[in-house]
């Protein structure tokens, strides 16, 4: 059956709303759609949703009334505020939204397959995204995944899209290139990790410069230089306002959670994040405001990783361990096994997704796994998690569909439609502008 663009997009319509009606039924079932964020489902949500109501009822970036926090970057709150502002404090309201949201970010990852492969990789990976359980879990909550992992994939579909513009007018670069930045920047506003991600982007950049190839260069300068722009006024606002030009407060949590007497001594515990306040003792204090605590628990850290030294070898295996089991960290059974399927099916896809993708779209491939390398090296910097994981599935899926439909190929004999969405069947067209749709689409 030939993938005209009108059964193309019905198919792409289809999975936005496979994944809207998956991701409000879930909610409704097992949470509620009006229901207030649970901290016992996750207590990072109770923190975003209560900044975004601050903000938007003119208390500032504040958890406590009165008391300013960089605790928590502002990215996931940014993006429930308008929310807020239009509808109130609608607990509904929000969540429809980040089932919005994510259902949106299947349609991303179509258009990112489509942009790297083909069309018929773009519906395989909208279609696995729609139905994977770790990215439709994550939007019954007000968690950071789900925005994260939309601004994450419309930073990548961006540069995906500048890159292939590096022969067209300077403008249209560039106006890609500095969406992309403003989308990166986002991204690392929900999630600072990604931050991991731009010495991996550097490198490239450099190895591209090495072999000549300037404009890719000159696209990740650009990028670099937007989203530190983007950036900036929320580490001026730390450097006034708490006393210290950061990005976050908590990454010294982060780290004395991940290396102490516990991880390093207890398997229980070891390649997890362990909380403060069981961490807490006589010799352990933690006093003073908000950034002297955080410094306090980093030295905590850095000390622990000196004293047992000898043994980061094995924690770091035990993290990395814990970011790739396919085992969820729940008494849920059904959600534990609903885990585990879908990312035993989707982890032999993308490593052979990885392969062929480095065959025929290095430049994409690399791209998709900027997201990937940036969890590895938070994961072995902080500690291992299935949510860390799930949060670049988005990117991954990717990768998944193009090495699925390649296996699919090999164990069926049939050779499927492999052809770039850029080139449109069935419509006639100057031999100019074929031209100028096959160059955008190589």
């Amino acid at each position: 059956m030939k993938l005209t663009t009108q059964r193309f997009t019905a198919a792409v319509i289809l999975i936005f709303l496979i994944a809207l009606t998956a991701r409000l039924g879930l909610t409704h079932r097992f949470v509620g759609l009006d229901s207030p964020p649970d901290a016992n489902a996750n207590s990072d949500q109770v923190d975003y949703e209560i900044l975004a109501y601050h903000l938007v009822t003119g208390q500032g970036y504040a958890i406590t009334p009165g008391q300013p926090t960089a605790s928590r970057t502002p990215g996931t709150s940014f993006t429930l505020a308008p929310i807020y502002q239009l509808f109130g404090r609608s607990f509904a309201a929000g969540r429809v939204w980040f089932c919005v949201l994510s259902s949106m970010t299947c349609v991303l990852a179509v258009w990112l397959g489509v942009l790297g492969f083909s069309r018929v990789v773009g519906l395989i990976a909208g279609l696995g995204l729609a139905l994977y359980p770790g990215h439709a879990y994550n939007a019954m909550h007000f968690v950071s995944e789900t925005p994260f992992g939309f601004w994450m994939m419309l930073a990548l579909v961006a540069t995906a899209v500048a890159w292939k513009r590096r022969t067209d007018s300077s403008v249209k670069r560039y106006a890609a290139d500095t969406f992309a930045g403003v989308c990166w920047a986002m991204a690392i506003y929900t999630r600072p990790q990604l931050l991991l991600a731009v010495p991996f982007a550097g490198g490239l950049a450099l190895i591209a410069l090495l072999f000549r190839d300037r404009e890719t260069f000159k696209h990740a300068a650009v990028q670099v230089a937007v989203l530190s722009l983007v950036l900036s006024p929320w580490v001026i606002r730390n450097a006034i306002v708490m006393d210290k030009p950061t990005i976050s407060t908590i990454t010294g949590y982060g780290l004395w959670g991940s290396h102490n007497d516990l991880t390093f001594n207890d398997p229980a515990h070891r390649g997890r994040w362990v909380k403060a306040s069981v961490l807490i003792d006589a010799d352990h204090p933690l006093s003073g405001n908000e950034v002297e605590r955080n410094d306090q628990a980093m030295r905590y850290g850095v000390d622990a990783i000196r004293a047992h030294a000898d043994q980061m070898p094995a924690l770091i295996v035990a993290k990395l361990w814990r970011l790739v089991t396919p085992i969820k960290d729940t008494d849920n059974r059904l959600v534990q096994v609903a885990f585990a399927v879908g990312w035993m099916m989707v982890a032999p896809c993308f490593i052979a997704g990885i392969v062929i993708g480095l065959r025929r779209s290095r430049a994409i491939t690399w791209l998709l796994l900027l997201p990937v390398f940036a969890t590895l090296a938070s994961t072995v910097i902080f500690y291992g998690s299935v949510r860390f994981r799930d949060a670049v599935a988005p990117a991954f899926i990717v990768l998944a569909a193009a090495g699925g439909q390649w296996a699919w190929q090999r164990l069926s004999g049939h050779d499927s439609d492999t052809s770039t969405s850029a080139k449109i069947p069935g419509r006639p067209a100057s031999k100019r502008l074929q031209g100028r749709i096959n160059r955008h689409a190589a």
